[in-house]
């Protein structure tokens, strides 16, 4: 593992390497959830890393654990920049030409969007409750997010990823969420511009739910694609299921190279 720093979209963001990035093989680019950051992956990218004998990247977006912490707060449309030209930066530095992209929660969702604003590099994406759609019972989980961080010990549970940037990193996730208007914000149109293979790993037991996300890749989506929903699973399937979601991302990588063949 090699710690690297570079800056996209204005900003000084950390990333971690498992393996050595070259021109010759595609590169799985890990995207972490709103409340994550690449120390919350756990183990999972050096697994990636020895299951698929590939060069793994993670970064920590703006605001989150190594990264400039956040100023200003955020607007919804974060993810459409962060997706694309923040992401292109990304591409740019480290110089890769194919990347296979595994993003988890609200990086799922950025997942999804990076491929459609990026098809000639993005060959592929596994995401884990990628939160794709929003209704109701998701803006209440945002709000019981909020009582767990302020009473109920979630600010000292993430201060350990994010330090000093916890409370600006949690108040920028939350706010663009919280409220019952978030249930318009669509991404439909950038769903239906995806080509490339797609899988999305859901927990049926997900607190923020999960039948809104799945419907909208459904319904949308024209790319090959496989959704599965998995009983008694909740909003971290690549901790819970790891097996399955690992066996996910492999057919990900066979389709994608098969596509590309």
């Amino acid at each position: 593992m090699q710690q690297r720093e570079f800056a996209a979209g204005g900003h000084r963001l950390s990333a971690w390497t498992w393996g050595h990035i070259d021109r010759t093989r595609p590169v799985v680019v890990m995207l972490h959830g709103g409340l994550d950051c690449t120390s919350t992956w756990k183990d999972l990218p050096q697994e990636i890393a020895d299951t698929t004998q590939l060069p793994v990247l993670s970064y920590d977006r703006w605001g989150y654990g190594g990264s400039d912490a956040l100023t200003g707060g955020r607007q919804r449309s974060y993810r459409f920049d962060e997706s694309g030209p923040v992401f292109g930066d990304l591409l740019g530095h480290f110089g890769i030409e194919r990347a296979v992209l595994f993003g988890h929660s609200d990086g799922g969702a950025m997942s999804v969007l990076a491929a459609a604003a990026h098809p000639k590099v993005v060959r592929g994406v596994c995401a884990c409750s990628p939160t794709i759609a929003l209704d109701l019972h998701m803006v209440r989980g945002m709000q019981a997010a909020r009582h767990a961080f302020e009473h109920g010990g979630l600010r000292e549970r993430l201060t350990r990823h994010h330090g000093d940037t916890t409370d600006s990193m949690f108040w920028g996730w939350h706010g663009p969420w919280s409220t019952d208007d978030a249930v318009d914000w669509t991404m439909a149109e950038q769903i239906a511009a995806v080509r490339c293979p797609v899988a999305a790993i859901f927990g049926q037991a997900d607190d923020y739910g999960w039948r809104p996300s799945a419907s909208a890749l459904v319904n949308h989506g024209t790319m090959r694609m496989e959704v599965t929903a998995l009983p008694g699973v909740g909003h971290d399937p690549q901790h819970k299921a790891r097996d399955a979601v690992l066996a996910a991302l492999q057919r990900i990588l066979r389709a994608a190279t098969a596509d590309s063949a």
